[in-house]
């Protein structure tokens, strides 16, 4: 998930340590990790909760490595809580158990652990009426294509955008975070069946990981904008304050952190295309003004899917097919680190066209704006 420990001139922040530690306590975390995320009202609620997975593991790492005496104690109490947990429930963890940087920590139930959360969604595919399978490429059986809707929107002052300034019945797919070594793949498959093209904002740190599969988005035809390097809060609330360690990003350092995601999608593809996400949402005044003398368009959302938080397919499904409908139009939220959000795709999809919507691609007005953004730096040519 997002990056909860992060080094800012030299400064290393490291939350949930009070949640450190073996024994029981790895029990306790592991079960308030299941409550917060279903108590938490919105993602940067839940992100800076300190049982947070990410920060869990992080923090166990850290324990493991400093105290040898802990690391049997605390592979067996891990594995035993994480056993313990219902399936639905241990799909919080699926993405940490994969993490190889966690790889000492599960060595003794990682496969028992996975197989556990594979069966669980084995059995959530039986209750969808269109198949889709986030780590095997499934056909969908979905015959319909959606009709092109590619619509251009001037960005060389800047653009705010939170509907998109589409019509009713008009929808624009997101997806943050990514690209996933697993999931964007799925992702892509179902919006190539129907001919979806979608906006994705990747993370500078996702993009150094993954960098082929950023090329297979790109390869599809869709819009490819920054989320920042780190899923850093980049904006000067309190909320971000508590995220960042009980202190704000200065401009300069948010401003790197946008700088460092357009380029690290245009070190990989050559291009990257003016549009920015804020983490969170969360900006300021000043961060607004830097992407309009950079060309670059802001989009929010208007649409939620909630994809972070354990829940069923049918929930996920039911719950942005309820906010695309109270809505009618707008800017849907998607997070493609999510494998709940790659199992539902091709129904959602089937749903979205079986209710009439059809699915838009915002694109620059100038198509030479992606090949010259004023917010990277380009190699310089040797004479």
């Amino acid at each position: 998930m997002y990056m909860k420990k992060l080094v800012f001139g030299g400064m290393l922040i490291v939350s949930a340590a009070s949640l450190v530690g073996c024994g029981s306590q790895i029990g306790s975390s592991v079960r308030q990790a299941v409550s917060d995320n279903q108590s938490a009202q919105t993602l940067v609620e839940w992100e800076n909760s300190e049982a947070n997975p990410e920060a869990l593991f992080a923090n166990w790492r850290h324990e493991f490595m400093v105290d040898s005496s802990k690391r049997e104690s605390m592979k067996t109490e891990l594995c035993k809580e994480l056993q313990a947990l219902p399936a639905q429930d241990l799909t919080l963890f699926e993405n940490e158990i994969r993490d190889e940087n966690n790889r000492a920590l599960v060595s003794g139930c990682k496969e028992e652990l996975l197989a556990q959360v594979d069966e669980h969604f084995d059995e959530q595919r039986e209750s969808m009426s269109v198949p889709g399978h986030a780590l095997k490429a499934v056909q969908s059986r979905n015959s319909f294509r959606f009709p092109d809707n590619t619509q251009k929107r001037d960005m060389s002052n800047g653009y705010m955008a939170v509907r998109g300034d589409v019509a009713r019945k008009e929808v624009v797919l997101t997806f943050d975070d990514g690209p996933h070594g697993l999931y964007t793949d799925a992702i892509l498959r179902a919006l190539k069946e129907v001919n979806a093209k979608a906006m994705f904002f990747a993370t500078g740190k996702s993009v150094r990981t993954n960098p082929e599969a950023l090329k297979r988005v790109a390869a599809d035809g869709h819009v490819i904008g920054s989320h920042s390097i780190t899923h850093a809060c980049l904006g000067t609330s309190v909320a971000c304050y508590k995220q960042m360690g009980n202190r704000n990003l200065t401009f300069d350092e948010a401003a790197a952190e946008v700088r460092g995601g357009h380029q690290a999608v245009f070190d990989v593809l050559g291009w990257v295309d003016p549009v920015f996400r804020f983490p969170y949402g969360e900006t300021s005044k000043d961060l607004k003004a830097f992407l309009k003398t950079k060309s670059t368009g802001e989009f929010a959302w208007n649409i939620e899917s909630d994809d972070w938080r354990t829940q069923s397919n049918e929930q996920l499904l039911a719950r942005v097919l309820a906010n695309v409908e109270s809505q009618g139009r707008g800017i849907v939220l998607f997070h493609d680190i999510q494998r709940r959000t790659a199992e539902i795709m091709p129904q959602f999809l089937r749903e979205l066209y079986n209710r009439g919507y059809s699915v838009v691609l915002l694109t620059a007005a100038d198509p030479s704006a992606k090949y010259n953004s004023k917010l990277v730096k380009r190699k310089q040519q040797l004479p």
